[in-house]
Formats: C-alpha cells, sequence, structure tokens
C-alpha cells in the first residue's frame, strides 16, 4: 500500500499540479520523495513568502491550484502573507506544513505551537492528515479551496502519518450541475437590457473564476454594452475591444470619471465584480433607484453596493441565457464617439511628461510598445502599479499578475517566476519599485538557476512614493519613507544576469529590446521623476 505522503501527491498531481513550492524541513522530506516519484517538481525558493506567491501566481496563471510546502515553527509562520494573498485575492492554494510526530507532541517544546490555529483566520479549511483515508482528505480540501471564493486550505502532515502505508481509496466524481436562472427571474433584466439608453458593465474576476470570458464578449457584444474591469480583471475581453473603457479600483483620478459615468447610465451590471479589489469611495456608488444587476458566483453578502435585482450561480450560464433574449441586432446606444470620448478623458488623466527625466507614465507607454501582445506582465504594489493598470494593455485574461486584494509588496518577481517556469516560451515582464524588489531579492538567484530569461524593470526613485505623498496630504514631515537601495545592475550580474540603467525613454526602448532576445534575464533600473503621481494620485 502506498505511504500517505504518496496518495497526498497523487491526489495534487490528479488535480493538474505539477509544480509546489516551498524550503524543506526533515518533517517534509517523504512528501518532496513522492512528489519527485508522481511528477510534480519542487521548486527550493529563498524564503516561504516568495514560495507563496510562486503558488498563487500559478493558480492565477492556469486556474489549478498551487501548492505550497513549509517545515514547521518559522517555516509556516513566515507563510502567513502569502496565505492572506491567496484569501484576499480569491486565489485556490494548497498549503502543507510538516509536524512532529503525534507521540512526541503532547511532551516536545522547541519550534512548536498550534500550526492549525496560526493559519485559521486566513484560510478556508485546516486539518491534521489522518492515519486512514488521506486521499479523500485532500479531496475534500482540494473542492474547499476551488468552490466559490477560492480560496487555501491547510493540510498538517505529521511526521509519523507521512509514512504511514494506507488503502488509497477512490470514489466517484458527481457531475457539476448549475442551475440558471428562472424565466420569471429575468423577465426584469431582460425588460431593462431592452429599454436602457446608457447601460454599463462593472467586470471583476468572478468572471475568470467561472471561465466565463466567451460569455461574457458575446453578452456585451449582443446588447452593446460597455464594461469597465478592475485590475485583477483586466483582459476577460480584450482591452482593445471597441466596448473596453479600462479599469476601475484604486486611483481616485480615473474612478471619478468612472463614477460620473456610473451616475449617468440608466442600468448598471455588476458581473462577478467583487468589492475586494475597490477603494473604500465604492461603499453605496448608487441610490435604490438605479435599475441595478448583480450577476455573481456568490450572493452578495459584502453589502458594499447593493443590486435592484442579483443572480448568483453561473456566471456563463447567466450570460448565455441573456444573450439568447438580445435582439437580432444590437441596439444602437453608446456611439464609438462616444466610447472614444470616454477612455480620452482616462488617458488625458494620467498622461504626463516631466519637466526634468523620465516619468512613470513614460516608463509604462514605453514598456507596452516594445513587449509583445502575449506578454505575461506583473506589477508589485505601489503608485506605480494604479498607474500602469491605466496604461498597460491586457488582452487575455489572467496575464497581468498582481496583488490587489491584499496589496503586498514583493509580489512582482515571484509572480513573474512562476510565470517563467509555467510558460516558458511567452516573454515575462516583471514591474516594480526598488522597494518591492528589496524585500525579496534573495529569489532573483531562482532565475539563472532555472534559466529564466524574464525582464525586470525597477522604477526607481528611492522613496515610497504613495506613501509620501499621503505624508504630504496629512501636512506631515517626511519620516521612513526613503529607501537607500543598492546598484541593482551589479545586483543583477552578481545573481547571473544583464543589468542596465536608463534615464530617458530611448535608452529604455532600446535596452528592452535587448532584454527580450537574451537567453539570460535582465534587470533594467529605470531612473524615474515621481512627481507625477502628485496629479495621479
Amino acid at each position: 500500500m502506498p505511504k500517505t505522503a504518496e496518495i497526498i501527491a497523487h491526489a495534487l498531481y490528479e488535480e493538474g499540479v505539477r509544480y509546489a513550492f516551498g524550503i524543506p524541513g526533515g518533517e517534509v522530506l517523504e512528501l518532496l520523495e513522492a512528489f519527485r516519484k508522481t511528477g510534480i517538481k519542487f521548486i527550493l525558493t529563498k524564503h516561504e513568502m516568495g514560495a507563496g506567491i510562486m503558488a498563487e501566481a500559478s493558480y492565477q496563471l492556469t486556474g489549478r491550484p498551487g501548492v505550497l510546502v513549509a517545515t514547521l515553527g518559522p517555516g509556516i509562520a513566515n507563510t502567513a502573507t502569502a496565505v492572506a494573498q491567496a484569501m484576499l485575492d480569491r486565489s485556490a492554494l494548497i498549503v502543507i506544513t510538516g509536524e512532529v510526530a503525534g507521540n512526541l507532541k503532547p511532551i516536545y517544546t522547541h519550534q512548536i505551537f498550534d500550526q492549525e490555529a496560526l493559519l485559521r483566520p486566513l484560510v478556508k479549511w485546516t486539518t491534521t492528515i489522518a492515519p486512514a483515508n488521506a486521499f479523500e482528505q485532500v479531496r475534500k480540501g482540494l473542492a474547499i479551496a476551488r468552490t466559490p471564493l477560492p480560496g487555501a486550505v491547510h493540510f498538517n502532515l505529521p511526521t509519523d502519518i507521512a509514512t504511514v502505508e494506507q488503502a488509497d481509496a477512490r470514489r466517484f466524481m458527481p457531475a457539476v450541475v448549475r442551475t440558471l436562472p428562472r424565466r420569471d427571474d429575468r423577465a426584469a433584466i431582460e425588460a431593462w437590457l431592452k429599454k436602457a439608453k446608457r447601460p454599463l458593465a462593472l467586470v471583476g474576476m468572478g468572471v475568470q473564476i467561472d471561465n466565463a470570458e466567451r460569455e461574457l464578449k458575446r453578452f456585451l457584444e449582443a446588447w452593446r454594452i460597455p464594461l469597465v474591469t478592475t485590475y485583477k480583471a483586466k483582459g476577460v475581453v480584450p482591452e482593445d475591444h471597441a466596448l473596453s473603457v479600462g479599469a476601475t479600483g484604486l486611483s481616485p483620478v480615473v474612478d471619478k470619471i468612472h463614477m460620473a459615468h456610473v451616475r449617468e447610465a440608466d442600468l448598471v451590471l455588476t458581473i462577478g465584480f467583487d468589492p475586494v479589489e475597490l477603494r473604500a469611495d465604492w461603499i453605496a456608488p448608487w441610490d435604490e433607484k438605479k435599475a441595478t444587476v448583480n450577476i455573481d458566483l456568490v450572493p452578495n453578502t459584502h453589502h458594499v453596493y447593493r443590486s435592484a435585482c442579483e443572480y448568483a450561480g453561473s456566471i456563463a450560464g447567466c450570460l448565455q441565457t441573456l444573450t439568447q433574449a438580445a435582439p437580432k441586432r444590437a441596439p444602437s446606444r453608446w456611439l464609438d464617439a462616444d466610447l472614444d470620448r470616454y477612455r480620452r478623458t482616462i488617458m488625458h488623466a494620467i498622461e504626463s511628461t516631466p519637466v526634468k527625466g523620465m516619468g512613470p507614465y513614460q516608463v509604462a507607454c514605453a514598456l507596452r510598445e516594445v513587449f509583445p501582445r502575449d506578454t505575461i506582465a506583473t506589477i508589485d504594489t505601489g503608485s506605480h502599479r494604479i498607474l500602469i493598470n491605466h496604461v498597460w494593455k491586457s488582452f487575455e485574461p489572467r496575464r497581468l499578475l498582481q496583488s490587489n486584494g491584499l496589496g503586498t509588496m514583493g509580489y512582482a518577481l515571484p509572480s513573474a517566476i512562476a510565470a517563467s517556469l509555467l510558460f516558458p516560451k511567452r516573454p515575462v515582464l516583471a514591474m516594480m519599485g526598488e522597494a518591492g524588489l528589496d524585500m525579496v531579492i534573495g529569489e532573483m538567484a531562482l532565475l539563472a538557476h532555472h534559466k529564466l530569461a524574464l525582464t525586470i524593470v525597477v522604477f526607481r526613485d528611492d522613496t515610497l512614493s504613495l506613501i509620501k505623498l499621503k505624508q504630504q496630504r496629512m501636512k506631515l514631515a517626511e519620516t521612513g519613507v526613503s529607501t537607500g537601495s543598492p546598484d541593482y545592475v551589479m545586483l543583477a550580474e552578481a545573481y547571473g544576469g544583464n543589468g542596465f540603467v536608463v534615464n530617458n525613454v530611448a535608452e529604455l526602448k532600446k535596452v528592452a529590446r535587448v532584454a527580450l532576445n537574451s537567453k539570460r534575464f535582465t534587470l533594467i533600473e529605470a531612473r524615474i521623476n515621481p512627481l507625477e503621481y502628485q496629479t495621479q494620485m
């Protein structure tokens, strides 16, 4: 009979898992051996937070659960940020931690604390693997992790249980039956769709979770409804589509423009629109008189916004049903000129040319111009991320990765590493500030080790610009926002890559093209003038 560790590995492999990330201790070595035998490649990282971000990003990229492995004590303690990331960014993450044998736990104290209690507030379910029925226990955890809204599940694996031989039982997998809105229930929605002159769709990552991108595009085209997405939903409809008017969520300047159009709209549809990505200004954005429809996987229990009509179930099925009710010709509303004006208003609000040096807006524009359409991009947290979301056009879902629900720094590099491992033939670009890079700088060692030729662009201004701006607006003295970072060119070379410093757009474009053709990773330090953030934030 197989060992418990082997049963866990087989269950994960059957779910489509091909990579696991983490730092081992003696308590998880049986699991690593089971991964090796099963065909799951274990990626040794430099810190558990980086490993967790890589695992979370693998779910964002593929829709298959990510796997994070850590040992007991400080190993599991270091996972907290990554697990919180999975919870708030709606990612199916399996966290497996080693633990001492059960006969030692009552009397042994070194590195011992309640591991399940530590992660319980951050996961959907936590459990200690039992000496029987491990397969069903793991299958249950996988189901919980993937069920909307997705999140993390924790498996605690004691060393004495990992080696226990037990029956690798198999159970039938039930067919999933998804409900659709009844005719009577959707009659009001269809009536509003036919009557509306200026409808607007606010679209979030629920569409990606349900794999409903195709149905969304057909629905919007059939009824001629423009869409605004959250940052993580960018690309669910290609952003060069005639009905796409950009993204919303964290920019006060851009959100003000979107809010004006929401007020003017006579029908607002929120489709998989998760408020975990939104600023507090989105609380109660309309009153009860507005015709509003919420279509989502789960009922609205957040009450950040309320809707006059709600459908909770299959987003894809609901949109397909509503598309079938559309007229043969799309209604003549929202002229192309109106949508062009809408988009231009947004771009005029954020575009900037600094008096001196190179601004972050210019850097973002140059990178989007140089990097191919199929690039997988990642962005770190900071002022530059808010800006980039309104400049970088996405043409596919799940191809612009970021921490938006949690908003953690240090996200861009580990997630880019995961993207390069999973999609080795695609260009991968990580955009980050120097403070975010400094948090996870050790993970650069993985780039040469795994021969990952991705590109890192550091928006360098030696300041926590977003926090500095908040200090200024609160009329506080500048304190604790100067970063004092190292020579990144020397650092890139020390880690086996190429390093460049650029001070203008021409240099940036030239070096970016070199990076795209390099067989080694490239770090580009873009020296920016951060003053434009004051008008963009």
